[in-house]
């Protein structure tokens, strides 16, 4: 009798398994769940991306996120808070993270990674368009991000922001570089 149990739950096991295996087989063999790349934004600069293509898909697991770093920009913080020219204040980290988001949400956005090159966050690089239109160069223009780093194409643009007080350049504001180093403004 005990040998006619043990031999049950040694098919059973090997019969579960082997369904399993089949299951498995089966889920690969057919193709993922078809997604575009999904963009979220932490503040106005960074961005987390979750790739469309990713083996874990076929098992409905949550596929490994993204970092990107919006290169030659840096935006103000989320929590950064600038002067109005009027003697108020005003959110323009919340203003600038709200602009990116609704970049983010226009249909065609996409990015142009430069997996060479992570900054010391581990975020890879990127340049992003919608509509045609470099992200950087609006976020800029509009004065709610900054030229950063060496050779950036975004000088001029900040210089035209600068002259026509656009954005946080109306009023007055610690440079984002600075403010994450604790400078208060």
């Amino acid at each position: 009798m005990r040998a006619t149990v043990k031999r049950w739950w040694t098919r059973g096991a090997l019969g579960a398994l082997g369904l399993l295996v089949l299951a498995a087989l089966v889920m690969l063999a057919l193709p993922a769940p078809v997604r575009a790349d999904r963009y979220g934004v932490y503040d106005g600069d960074t961005l987390e991306v979750v790739p469309g293509k990713c083996l874990l898909a076929h098992f409905r697991l949550r596929c490994r996120t993204q970092h990107l770093r919006l290169q030659g920009v840096d935006a103000f913080e989320r929590l950064q808070t600038c002067g109005d020219g009027k003697g108020g204040r005003w959110y323009c980290g919340a203003v600038a993270t709200a602009r990116l988001k609704q970049l983010v949400a226009t249909p065609g956005f996409s990015c142009q990674v430069d997996e060479e090159f992570l900054d010391r966050h581990a975020r890879e690089f990127a340049v992003c368009f919608v509509g045609g239109e470099d992200v950087g160069k609006t976020l800029v223009s509009e004065g709610l991000a900054f030229a950063y780093g060496r050779r950036t194409r975004y000088v001029a643009i900040e210089e035209e922001a600068k002259s026509e007080k656009r954005g946080a350049w109306a009023g007055s504001f610690v440079r984002p570089q600075f403010f994450r180093s604790g400078a208060k403004g």
